[in-house]
């Protein structure tokens, strides 16, 4: 026995030698989320909503040329039984849970080609207003990046995504129907010199024809809000394939610090595959920010503009900038900028098709671990006035006539290290073109003025 006991203890030795000389360092982090909003949209509907939301990562490391990362991410709101919480009856509402992340980053051995590869979060680059309006990385998807610095001062980046229409509706970009996916394929380069930097790129998109499906209306994927709408009143959303390409460029200018000033100019242009003989859609988008730090706050003047149709445009959004995946972060409410996991107040992921401008005081503070940011906005439409027939509400699409303002009050306390409080209170005057006769009209008679205020707890580890 004793013996079978020491053949035993040294097979134990011998695996543990073998264990440590390629040992993995795990490290979890994850967050823990818990908001409570109260709203009054512009439709006149009220909202009441508690939602919690959980996202668990772990990171395995085995050197500094390879590791590898894993996130789970889980959202429901408070009272769902199981079947609107995703269980048998189907996806329900939400996901009871998904793979967010799921990649390796290794390094090309010899070079300094750093190497991603899996589901992660790309998105093209943005300054001024914190978000690229034609791709940004709210939504995961698969695919391989590829990243190099050539020198102190340059280093260029390459991405192929995979996104899933049908699964990305539902909060869950998975990639297994083969008819409702996109592949993207993007470079950008980044350009560093003393007070400059500047990155120019270029993004291809190739959709499949139920990318364009017109079901999920609220889904970035499509050209928002998704369906193409016609001028006599009918839609057609789904079996428009298309070929997309983006051509931006971003600048910051920091040699003035603490003066900051901000710049992105976009171009896309997107050309249906159908033999429908619609003409493509193709448009731009230009913003930028001036800001200067001080000690009690950070003030900011920021504006933007996007191209808009004209009165001779074939479908609603024709001469708007293409987008995929686009977002953007000029306000809190309106245009769904909100720091919050969930705006109830409109689902506008784009400011496409408008120009506004936005006066902001960021970063106030008299009380250690406390701060503050204040914020105006205005905007209106670029879009022609008697675009207004294409029934579209105007937070979707906003003609000349149509304008709002809105106000923003951002509060953020350290209660500990890791367990933050943020306030959020957003609200819309809104001046909107109504159309009132013809059965293609989508508007209401009238709309209200909105408000929402959202409180959330977040644990981080």
């Amino acid at each position: 026995m004793k013996k079978v006991f020491t053949l035993i203890l040294a097979a134990g030795m011998v695996c543990a030698a073998a264990s440590g000389a390629s040992a993995i360092d795990v490290e979890m982090d994850g967050a823990f989320n818990f908001q409570y909003t109260q709203a009054h949209t512009l439709e006149g509907t009220k909202i009441d909503a508690e939602t919690q939301f959980v996202e668990v990562g772990a990171a395995f490391t085995a050197s500094e040329n390879l590791s590898g990362y894993f996130k789970l991410w889980s959202k429901w709101e408070w009272g769902n039984n199981e079947e609107e919480m995703g269980g048998s009856g189907g996806l329900g509402n939400y996901m009871k849970a998904y793979v967010k992340m799921a990649y390796i980053d290794w390094t090309v051995p010899g070079t300094p080609l750093k190497i991603r590869m899996g589901r992660q979060e790309l998105g093209l680059p943005a300054v001024a207003l914190d978000k690229n309006p034609a791709i940004w990385s709210s939504d995961p998807s698969d695919g391989i990046a590829i990243a190099a610095d050539i020198t102190d001062w340059f280093s260029l980046a390459a991405f192929w995504s995979r996104y899933d229409r049908q699964a990305a509706a539902h909060g869950a970009p998975f990639t297994t129907h083969h008819a409702t996916t996109a592949d993207v394929f993007a470079v950008v380069a980044d350009l560093k010199f003393e007070g400059f930097q500047f990155k120019p790129y270029f993004a291809f998109a190739a959709q499949d024809g139920n990318t364009m499906d017109g079901s999920d209306s609220n889904n970035a994927l499509t050209p928002a809000p998704g369906v193409i709408t016609f001028r006599d009143g009918s839609t057609v959303g789904t079996n428009y394939g298309n070929n997309t390409f983006w051509l931006g460029v971003n600048g910051e200018l920091t040699l003035f610090d603490p003066l900051t000033v901000k710049a992105d100019f976009l171009y896309g242009d997107r050309d249906f595959r159908s033999h429908t003989g619609l003409p493509g859609q193709h448009g731009w988008w230009m913003d930028g920010a001036v800001s200067y730090k001080t000690d009690f706050g950070t003030p900011e003047l920021a504006a933007w503009f996007g191209s808009g149709d004209d009165k001779d445009v074939t479908y609603a959004y024709q001469k708007n900038m293409p987008t995929m995946c686009g977002r953007f972060g000029g306000s809190f409410g309106f245009f769904n900028g909100s720091g919050l996991e969930d705006n109830h107040l409109t689902d506008n992921h784009t400011a496409l098709g408008t120009w506004g401008v936005r006066l902001a005081m960021k970063d106030i503070s008299f009380i250690d671990d406390l701060s503050h940011t204040l914020q105006v906005i205005y905007a209106s439409g670029t879009n022609a006035n008697k675009n207004a027939v294409f029934g579209l509400d105007p937070w979707a699409y906003m003609t000349h006539k149509d304008s709002m303002v809105e106000f923003n009050l951002g509060t953020e306390y350290e209660i500990y290290k890791n367990l933050k409080a943020y306030l959020e209170m957003a609200y819309i005057i809104e001046n909107f073109q109504t159309q009132k006769t013809g059965s293609y009209n989508g508007r209401a008679g009238k709309y209200d003025n909105g408000w929402q205020i959202g409180f959330q707890l977040t644990y981080e580890f």
